[in-house]
């Protein structure tokens, strides 16, 4: 059984992704910030962390950066409300392995977690 960890500072948000990726059979664990983010996946790996961009402390650039420096390869799943071509193309070029952009549809979020897991 695959281990995610959901980094979500909305917390409806963050309850409808770590419900529908429990039904889906996943162990999934959350973080409302990049810094217990950070703890958290250092405390038990994950095999794939979702990430919003805009959170309080430590935004998802910085979470991703930090992953991509000490060469951590654990595939991340971009997930937010920034949807221009600059931040997608910064999240990709930074080492996300796949975004989405809210709103958004869980079917689809669900497919693209499975396809990421599958790699």
């Amino acid at each position: 059984m695959a281990h995610i960890l959901v980094v979500e500072d909305e917390p409806n948000l963050c309850q409808l992704l770590v419900s529908n990726l429990t039904f889906e059979g996943y162990s999934v664990e959350s973080a409302g910030d990049g810094i217990p983010a950070l703890a958290s996946h250092h405390a038990r790996r994950a095999d794939l962390i979702v990430l919003d961009l805009m959170l309080p402390k430590m935004d998802g650039y910085q979470v991703i950066q930090e992953l991509r420096e000490t060469r951590d390869p654990v595939p991340v799943l971009m997930l937010t409300a920034r949807g221009s071509e600059s931040d997608r193309v910064r999240g990709l070029s930074l080492g996300a392995d796949d975004y989405m952009v809210k709103p958004f549809s869980v079917l689809e979020f669900i497919a693209r977690v499975k396809a990421i897991l599958r790699r």
